[in-house]
């Protein structure tokens, strides 16, 4: 392998490490952590709505469709 690629991919590496340490003690992270149950219920429910909202359109255009052939 390149000299290069290996130099980059250590300091990825460390980087990601230091990140990741850095993030342990992080009170944002852990407020983040808590919600996350909270916050997949929210995503859920938007996306329900957005598939009732598309549905509905959908819907709305097919009737059009409908309505215009037999008129």
């Amino acid at each position: 392998m390149n000299k290069n690629i290996m130099r980059g991919l250590a300091l990825v590496g460390a980087v990601a490490g230091s990140g990741v340490a850095a993030a342990a003690d992080d009170p944002g992270v852990a407020a983040i952590t808590a919600l996350s149950g909270q916050a997949t219920t929210y995503i859920t429910a938007a996306f329900a709505v957005a598939v009732l909202v598309a549905g509905g359109f959908w819907g709305i255009k097919m009737m059009k469709k409908a309505f215009s052939k037999a008129g």
